[in-house]
């Protein structure tokens, strides 16, 4: 049933289904059939499989592209078919459909932040007082029979064709109280010193970290040079591209054209001039990255 299809909320879709197999392609098509008028935007397909943390990562730092009111269907789910509840939560400033493992993590983080219960702990938190949820149990906005193993197609994508015509989040279930909280490790600093880690590589082989640009100015990036390590290489000074390599002394002895820079997410970045970090550093998701501002 369509309510008000026009002037509809887009629906945004952020998966580890790749484009190999059917598995978006059905989900749009289940969209479509519940709202034919539906404007459906792929932010990415390609999180790690099963990779939580990079989805938590991606979507967080993306989701205020979109205009307000958009609904964000989210789906890298391992624990799909167990007891993780479906849900839909609501901010002030969109929609999410997602299954409820961590995935909306950084999502939530923004309404936590100089709150209770403190933002940096993971588990079951609370719901923040901003936001509201609802399981989605109720079969009418299900794609039945249920399977097992696909609630991307049989319960995400249907809710949110549902949500975009109108439906209400409150008629998809019960009132959630309570969500899983897994946020991204903070970045240890002592001293003049950050320790950080790789969150994931991009498809340019780009190490992107969980050390902010904000982080690095609260510490004093300004008074100093900054020297980033990551494994045995040192790299001196922020670059401003991926082809600024004026910094003489962060050349390579083996002329890699390394750099360091903060990216457009706002995140530190090691990349590499037209080529892959990841392959020529060896380096995967977990690798320590640390920074020091030397006078």
């Amino acid at each position: 049933m369509t309510r008000n299809p026009r002037r509809s909320p887009p629906i945004v879709l952020t998966t580890d289904f790749g484009s190999s197999d059917a598995y978006v392609g059905v989900m749009k098509g289940v969209i479509l059939s519940i709202h034919p008028g539906a404007t459906i935007i792929d932010l990415t397909h390609d999180i790690g499989a099963q990779n939580i943390r990079q989805g938590a990562f991606v979507l967080g730092v993306n989701h205020s592209y979109f205009p307000p009111g958009t609904i964000h269907v989210a789906v890298v789910d391992p624990g799909v078919g167990t007891d993780r509840k479906p849900i839909v939560l609501e901010t002030p400033a969109a929609t999410f459909v997602a299954p409820d493992n961590g995935l909306l993590s950084e999502v939530l983080k923004a309404y936590m932040a100089g709150g209770s219960p403190d933002f940096k702990h993971p588990g079951i938190i609370p719901m923040p007082a901003q936001l509201k949820c609802w399981e989605l149990s109720n079969p009418r906005y299900q794609r039945l029979p249920v399977s097992n193993t696909f609630h991307g197609r049989d319960i995400f994508a249907p809710a949110a064709a549902h949500l975009s015509t109108g439906v209400r989040p409150e008629e998809f279930g019960s009132a959630v109280s309570e969500v899983t909280y897994q946020p991204l490790d903070e970045p240890i600093q002592a001293g003049n010193a950050i320790v950080g880690e790789v969150i994931f590589k991009d498809r340019f082989g780009n190490l992107i970290t969980n050390i902010s640009g904000t982080r690095l100015t609260r510490s004093g990036l300004e008074a100093g040079t900054v020297v980033v390590e990551i494994g045995t290489r040192r790299i001196a000074g922020l670059s401003r591209t991926f082809h600024y390599l004026a910094l003489d002394s962060s050349a390579q002895s083996d002329g890699l054209p390394l750099v360091a820079l903060v990216g457009s997410n706002g995140y530190l970045e090691v990349a590499v001039r037209n080529g892959s970090a990841a392959e020529a550093l060896g380096c995967e998701a977990g690798e320590v990255v640390s920074i020091f501002i030397e006078p």
